[in-house]
Order: structure tokens, then C-alpha cells, then sequence
């Protein structure tokens, strides 16, 4: 076996990949963006994904992974994470709505993955939606900022729970974010908690995937089957995710 499989931190080589990965990447968001309105389906989102990827050679990194059947993870208002899309779902007017996704290359197999979360239609929409949006995506950048080197784990996890918690919104214990390159999920996992200078300590050039998970009024999740997780009291979730790569300075955005 590749010994380079069984590590987190990339040479500059494998970065260079990544990168590379992340311009197709950066090109489906830009896409869907465009394209999710009201009344279209998920399912062409869904193709859209696959085209673009086709075009430039590359694969949807999430498809087959644990068996998902989908090109990319498209979940609706109270489910957390891993929505399947179809052609029965329609975007309608006020849905709040993320896309999870991934490249992997042909070459090495190496994996990007990254979210976001838009409101679908045109606005006005209600403020406390957009505020709810707004700061988990500041909690991201905060995250962000404490992934440098020497750092460890709980700083992140702090960071994270203290600027959430200080806007009344609730932290999801149960789902942690992680490590990303050859497997979509290597360690170390991370949670959205955590205790100053304690657990791992961060390496230069690691790479994660950094996603504050986060509820609107519960912290509580529950499955009801398949692939999908929600929100047990059925309000709102949020996600924002980049793949960094963990340097001495201030981390590398990767997508």
C-alpha cells in the first residue's frame, strides 16, 4: 500500500492536484448558484454536476462513498446533511438550502469537499433567516483562523462553540468535521466543541475539511432511514465548509 494514502499532511505535490481540483470545483458552485431556482429540480442540479465534471475530467467525489447514489449532497431546511436529490424534489420559494460536493482527479484520487448554504428566490427574505446564515458562515472563518500550525484541535472546536453559542444558536455534538485527501473522511475528526490546548496538535500542511455544524434552536439530531440526518425539533441547519490546508501563517483556502 501507498504509504502517502495513510497521511493528512500532503507534499506539495499532492496540493498542487488539489488545487487543481478546486478550480472545477469552484466552476459547479458557480453554476449552481445560477441555476437553483424556484421550480427547478434537484435532480438537474444534480446532472450538472456530473456534466461539469465530465467536461473537465475529473469525478464527483461523493458518489458511491459509503454507497451514496448521488453526484452531490442537496439538503433542505431541517436536514443536516447527506440529502439524495431527485427529480420529485422541486426548489421552491424560501428554501433554505445547502450543497455539499466533491472533486476527486483521475490521477491520484485525491478529494476536495466543500458547502454552502443559500436561500432559494429572490429576496426580501426574513431577517432572521439571513442572520442565522450570516453568522454561521463568520463561525466558519473563525474556525479558520485557529487551523494553524501548533495549534491542536480544541482551539478550533472552541472557537467554534463560543461564537455560536454567544448568538443563541445551538452546536451539533453528534457530527464532527475532519481530515480530507484520499479518503473523503480521514482523521483526525473534529468536533464543533472543544476545550482550549487540548487533542491533536494541527501539522503544516494538513488538510481539512472545516464545517461548522449548527442549528438553529436544537443541537439535537435524529435518522428516519436512508442517507439523510435532521434536526429533531425540525427547525433550520446551516452549513459552510472549505478545504484548508493548515500552514504556520494564516491557512490556505483550497475551495
Amino acid at each position: 500500500m501507498n504509504q502517502r494514502k495513510n497521511s493528512t499532511v500532503k507534499t506539495e505535490a499532492e496540493l498542487q492536484i488539489l488545487r487543481a481540483n478546486a478550480v472545477v470545483h469552484k466552476l459547479v458552485f458557480e453554476e449552481i448558484k445560477k441555476r437553483a431556482k424556484p421550480w427547478v429540480t434537484w435532480a438537474e442540479i444534480n446532472d450538472l454536476c456530473g456534466e461539469i465534471c465530465q467536461k473537465h475530467w475529473v469525478l464527483c467525489g461523493f458518489k458511491g462513498v459509503y454507497n451514496f447514489p448521488a453526484n452531490i449532497c442537496i439538503s433542505i431546511n431541517s436536514c443536516v446533511v447527506h440529502g439524495v436529490p431527485s427529480k420529485k424534489m422541486i426548489f421552491q420559494a424560501w428554501d433554505v438550502i445547502k450543497f455539499d460536493f466533491g472533486v476527486k482527479d483521475k490521477k491520484i484520487w485525491i478529494n476536495t469537499d466543500a458547502a454552502f448554504t443559500m436561500i432559494i428566490g429572490d429576496g426580501p427574505h426574513p431577517l432572521e433567516i439571513q442572520k442565522f446564515l450570516k453568522v454561521s458562515e463568520e463561525a466558519l472563518y473563525k474556525w479558520i483562523a485557529k487551523a494553524v500550525v501548533w495549534n491542536r484541535v480544541g482551539d478550533i472546536g472552541f472557537a467554534i462553540q463560543t461564537h455560536i453559542e454567544s448568538h443563541g444558536y445551538r452546536i451539533v455534538r453528534d457530527l464532527t468535521w475532519h481530515a480530507v485527501g484520499y479518503s473523503l473522511h480521514e482523521t483526525p475528526y473534529i468536533p464543533n466543541f472543544g476545550i482550549p490546548h487540548t487533542w491533536e496538535i494541527l501539522k503544516e500542511n494538513m488538510t481539512l475539511a472545516i464545517e461548522p455544524i449548527i442549528g438553529f434552536s436544537s443541537g439535537k439530531i435524529i435518522e428516519k432511514g436512508g442517507f439523510e440526518i435532521y434536526i429533531a425539533d425540525g427547525s433550520l441547519w446551516a452549513q459552510f465548509e472549505h478545504t484548508i490546508v493548515v500552514k504556520s501563517g494564516y491557512p490556505e483556502i483550497i475551495v
